[in-house]
């Protein structure tokens, strides 16, 4: 009886033993399938990021190209205005005023990170390293939307100033097409010319002051989204190669 006993005792241990190693398995093999999903995660949402932020280089670039555009029409303008003869073609002067007519924003693409920081998901990068640089990355775009808009309103303010000083109707209709043009005479970029040329001095100096600090301003934009530029190549890269490495 007591050996009938020893091996039911032994054969229900050893089922237990079983049902352990088989629950253990089963938890191991579920760990890994939710690591490989973690993973397959990892690296989908990473790609993201990466084709966010290479969006964001080339429309920095375009910023750039502009912004500097832009700075040689304020420069060309400012020492027209403060030479004693004006020596440039009516549409020279045309061109460069139509430049700086326009604000730069910069836009950006930031969805899917906000995206993850949302619905919690930041973790599944899995390295410290790299989650760390994307943060630092995401707040200097916040960082450079909240700059530019102050940049802007600055322009915004030194173009009043400008428009206080003179009619910039005639300016402003000379740039539209016959079609769309308010004025019942065409006024060409002649008219203009010769509307910048009899300019007094006081006026001449105003704009020509506002012009300067409005310089500043596109050099300041110019600064911090060179920073994000910088930090968006470095990180592209970063994520190139994590991605390498863990295929």
């Amino acid at each position: 009886m007591k050996n009938k006993t020893g091996k039911y005792l032994k054969y229900a241990i050893g089922e237990v033993i079983l049902l352990v190693i088989g629950i253990l398995i089963a938890l191991q093999l579920n760990n890994m399938n939710e690591a490989n999903k973690n993973k397959g995660y990892e690296k989908e949402y990473l790609f993201r990021i990466q084709s966010d932020i290479n969006q964001d280089i080339a429309e920095l670039e375009k910023h750039f190209k502009t912004d500097t555009l832009k700075l040689d029409s304020y420069t060309f303008l400012s020492r027209l205005l403060r030479s004693n003869s004006i020596n440039t073609s009516p549409e020279t002067l045309l061109m460069h005023l139509s430049r700086t007519a326009k604000l730069n924003w910069f836009e950006g693409k930031n969805i899917v990170f906000e995206d993850m920081k949302s619905s919690g998901k930041t973790s599944l990068i899995a390295s410290d390293t790299l989650r760390n640089k994307i943060q630092i990355y995401y707040r200097l775009f916040e960082e450079v939307i909240k700059q530019e808009r102050l940049n802007n309103n600055n322009i915004i303010k030194y173009i009043d100033n400008i428009n206080a000083s003179i009619d910039p109707g005639p300016f402003i209709e000379a740039g539209m097409q016959k079609r769309w043009n308010a004025n019942f005479d065409q006024i060409t970029s002649i008219d203009l010319f010769y509307t910048v040329s009899n300019l007094d001095d006081n006026k001449k100096n105003l704009i020509s002051n506002n012009y300067s600090l409005t310089k500043t301003q596109i050099l300041s934009c110019h600064a911090i989204r060179f920073s994000l530029y910088q930090e968006g190549i470095k990180i592209s890269k970063s994520i190139d190669d994590y991605l390498k490495l863990n295929k």
